[in-house]
């Protein structure tokens, strides 16, 4: 994948070079299937299992209402860090959701919405998840969720060599404590504040949406996913409202 990217940020395009060290994108476009509210994809070799990702926001779930509506998997919230003060909180839902899932014979991961400025913050984060599951035996990955969506949000401003040693700190104490790391990162966070290189040997998890009327069926970021994130607002059997549907890209 020589060459360029061109990110159409707010007001400019900005272009990027590709890092040729970094995994490229490899899925076949054309292998993507849009069944109803589910997208699939197999190309012989890798099998896209579909999977949700929850928060105390969808409330009470029957999970093996679920498990049987053909999910593999569950990323559930276990916490976050405010956008503003900056305070840790739990998610109220999170211990009853990783019950729930594991017991319906979900793989269940876990993922933090983060707003670490600094190392000391980002190892604070991952000290928080890893006290939250205690004993709670999860299967899944445990995802760095740092979003900074506009001026509000306290990262506002964060360099992207801080940006990716945020992230590189805090993947690195959840390898300590024996859990798979794992990034989610939008476009934006992406290209323009993470150094794709420093975050190689983590798996990556990644949001961009797309429809039945979408031109295009797979997502257009260059680089490798573990995860693709392709819906906010699907509906799952077992949970109340929309959800967040996902893809896990797994080996045959």
């Amino acid at each position: 994948h020589a060459g360029q990217i061109a990110y159409e940020g707010y007001s400019q395009t900005f272009y990027l070079d590709v890092l040729e060290t970094v995994p490229a994108f490899s899925y076949i476009p054309q292998l993507f299937r849009m069944e109803g509210d589910y997208l699939t994809y197999d190309d012989g070799t890798v099998q896209g299992h579909l999977g949700v990702d929850v928060s105390q926001f969808q409330g009470e779930i029957d999970w093996d209402a679920v498990a049987d509506d053909n999910i593999d998997f569950a990323m559930v919230r276990v916490g976050f860090r405010g956008t503003g003060t900056g305070s840790l909180n739990t998610d109220k839902y999170y211990e009853q959701n990783i019950r729930g899932a594991m017991r319906a014979g979900l793989e269940t991961g876990v993922y933090f919405f983060a707003q670490a400025v600094t190392v000391e913050e980002a190892i604070e984060e991952a000290d928080y998840v890893i006290s939250l599951l205690d004993g709670l035996d999860i299967n899944g990955p445990v995802a760095y969720d740092w979003e900074m969506h506009d001026s509000t949000y306290r990262v506002y401003g964060t360099s992207p060599e801080m940006a990716t040693a945020c992230a590189v700190a805090f993947c690195e104490r959840i390898k300590d404590a024996g859990y798979t790391p794992m990034v989610y990162g939008g476009t934006y966070v992406t290209y323009m504040k993470y150094d794709q290189g420093a975050l190689a040997d983590y798996l990556s998890w990644y949001p961009e949406y797309k429809s039945e009327k979408s031109e295009k069926l797979c997502p257009t970021l260059v680089y490798h996913m573990d995860y693709w994130q392709f819906s906010s607002s699907r509906a799952v059997a077992g949970i109340n409202g929309r959800v967040d549907m996902n893809i896990q890209f797994i080996r045959r």
